[in-house]
């Protein structure tokens, strides 16, 4: 994964063995596809809205972005319109939105006569406690997250992690079905030897809403449990119109700790 795209496409390697080793790579039919990813929290903006489009196999993980749009986010609650500036190719950015918990958000974004929409509601903030870490393992520290998970609710969550002021290239999902109401200790899935003694880590909870959260907890899937995945297909969107990628309002609560 790269530049937050969770798509992955799968390629067969053959391999013929006689009296020398030969590879082939096989053509692959290749579409591009529009790729929409965007944000409102109730952290300070401006929230941004990226579109790019989904780069061949063979290609450099180079994803070319998408000039020219109409992008537009409405607070439907507060009844507020925000028309985007593309401050870079393919960064379309906010100027009046305001993220608040309990508002209803509607993304519409038009592009060579297509229109594709979504809508997320942003859900009440929890709180982290604090973030620890797990030293059980030998040479694998593990982030744990402390909070208390509300009772009222259905809660949808994203962990994310940095290690000193940069984003670890992982992240992971968790909802409260099995655990509504409970004080949470959760051990943050990330790869042996990513922190060492002395790291600053910063974890940010994510709260979020169920079509967002599907969209990231099928990526998630794809990205780190493919060997689990007989056939391993595109997240879910919850934007309409055909494209991939989400659209989230989501509130964001960090706290950070140093690995002893």
């Amino acid at each position: 994964m790269k530049n937050n795209h969770f798509f992955i496409l799968i390629a067969l390697a053959l391999v013929m063995v006689t009296a020398c080793t030969k590879t082939i790579t096989p053509p692959l039919n290749y579409s591009p596809q529009l790729v929409i990813e965007g944000v409102v929290s109730d952290t300070a903006g401006p929230y941004h809205v990226s579109l790019s489009k989904t780069a061949n196999f063979y290609s450099d993980n180079v994803y070319p972005t998408v000039s020219g749009a109409t992008v537009v986010i409405t607070d439907a609650t507060a009844n507020v319109t925000d028309v985007l500036s593309e401050a870079a190719s393919g960064d379309y950015v906010t100027h009046a939105i305001i993220g608040t918990p309990g508002h209803t958000y509607q993304l519409k974004v038009m592009l060579a006569g297509q229109t594709y929409t979504a809508t997320s509601t942003m859900p009440k903030p929890v709180a982290l406690d604090s973030v620890t870490v797990d030293y059980s393992v030998s040479n694998n520290f593990r982030p744990v997250a402390n909070y208390q998970d509300p009772a009222d609710q259905k809660n949808y969550y994203k962990y994310s992690i940095q290690r000193n002021g940069k984003h670890v290239n992982h992240f992971q999902t968790f909802d409260d079905r099995l655990s509504n109401g409970r004080y949470i200790r959760d051990k943050l899935d990330c790869d042996t030897g990513t922190f060492h003694h002395g790291d600053l880590v910063k974890v940010d909870l994510v709260g979020l809403d169920f079509g967002a959260f599907n969209f990231l907890h099928e990526a998630e899937a794809v990205a780190y449990d493919n060997a689990n995945l007989s056939t391993p297909a595109t997240p879910t969107s919850n934007i309409t119109g055909g494209c991939i990628g989400y659209f989230a309002a989501q509130t964001v609560s960090s706290k950070i700790t140093r690995v002893r």
